[in-house]
């Protein structure tokens, strides 16, 4: 029979307690540092491309597609990460009507979510909301894209009175269909 004698340990029956308890957090977490912050500040951001809602909304699947096989390819599990049962969430498609909404999670970015609205030439308001985390790749996804400045005269929805761009088939808000004159 295997006896251990206390004195033998060399304090590590002191350490012990403390590092299970400095290490519980990390084991439910995967072993992943960062992760959505509570209380993250929610930013919101619009754009309007020249491209029409399904080529737009097409960019916007792939881009993100990219996101996930990038970010799944230089997030290494945790050393303890067996330990825990939550499986690692990125860049996962949380909601997604085609050419209107897609929405993602993601462990460290937290939500992303695009709102797409046609305008009367054919182009499309990309309306975004995400964490801080993920603001600089929603730049960088912004800049690759053919956008386009939007007319300053502002009319408003006939429907919830919201102020609207002129040249807008649907408003953004409630989704309205309007007249094109």
């Amino acid at each position: 029979m295997l006896s251990i004698n206390v004195q033998d340990l060399g304090g590590l029956e002191l350490l012990l307690p403390l590092m299970l308890c400095c290490m519980m957090p990390m084991m439910f977490r995967g072993g992943q540092s960062g992760g959505q912050q509570e209380g993250s500040k929610e930013e919101n951001d619009s754009w309007y491309v020249t491209t029409n809602p399904q080529e737009t909304y097409d960019l916007i699947v792939k881009e993100t597609d990219e996101w996930r096989e990038s970010a799944t390819a230089k997030r290494k599990p945790g050393r303890l990460s067996f330990l825990s049962r939550k499986k690692p969430v990125i860049f996962v498609v949380d909601d997604a009507v085609p050419m209107r909404l897609y929405r993602l999670q993601d462990d460290r970015a937290g939500e992303i979510t695009f709102e797409l609205t046609e305008g009367i030439d054919g182009g499309t308001l990309i309306k975004t909301t995400y964490n801080l985390p993920a603001r600089k790749i929603i730049q960088n996804f912004k800049a690759e894209l053919p956008t386009r400045a939007l007319t300053t005269t502002q009319s408003s929805c006939p429907s919830c009175g919201k102020e609207i761009q002129p040249d807008f088939t649907t408003c953004p808000y409630c989704g309205e269909k309007l007249n094109s004159s």
